[in-house]
């Protein structure tokens, strides 16, 4: 039995012996996804690992490994949602940076004139149409929040592919890791 194999044999029993799974392994068992990458050696290998504890107290809904840049160690993240009871749910507030987004506001305006225009001195209490427009409102800001975020995901997605494709080119030696450093600006700039 080789090193490797020893280490490897060794860490899995101390991860059985104390109740620990690797995350990664049980989400994909037959995956060959690598975390490390030595250019001295040209091996790939999977040094980084989340253990957590086997006691279903998580449920862990992604695990990734990210783009290598920079260094021989991907960066890696997992989400998961845990069983403790969580606080009661804030009430919902708009948040001013909605308003500063002057196609929201005339999205807005749009909605609450025609809500105004179908609704107003129809319900019996004024109390009620407001509640009512509160409703709209929020559902109105939501919505548009919602959409913000899907456009966001899907531009950051795209520029981790090509920061992807850029790093095994750096490491073919066909790109510059210049070229790697203006997409992670811009993956910077989509999380600011």
């Amino acid at each position: 039995m080789n090193t490797k194999s020893r280490m490897t044999a060794k860490l899995q029993n101390v991860m059985r012996n104390l109740h620990f799974v690797d995350v990664w392994r049980e989400m994909y068992p037959t995956s060959k996804i690598f975390s490390c990458y030595t250019r001295t050696h040209g091996a790939y290998s999977r040094l980084d690992r989340f253990l957590l504890a086997n006691d279903g107290s998580l449920d862990v809904r992604r695990v990734v490994y990210q783009v290598r840049f920079l260094t021989d160690h991907a960066p890696h993240l997992f989400e998961c949602e845990t069983h403790i009871t969580k606080p009661a749910i804030p009430l919902w507030r708009l948040g001013p940076d909605l308003l500063g987004d002057p196609e929201y506001k005339q999205d807005l305006q749009g909605v609450l004139n025609g809500y105004f225009s179908t609704n107003w001195g129809t319900a019996t209490a004024r109390g009620i149409e407001w509640e009512a427009l509160k409703v709209v409102i929020r559902g109105e800001s939501l919505s548009k929040m919602y959409g913000i975020r899907t456009r966001l995901d899907q531009e950051l997605t795209q520029q981790e592919d090509v920061l992807a494709v850029l790093q095994r080119q750096v490491d073919n030696g066909d790109a510059s890791e210049s070229d790697c450093l203006e997409v992670c600006g811009r993956i910077v700039d989509l999380w600011d």
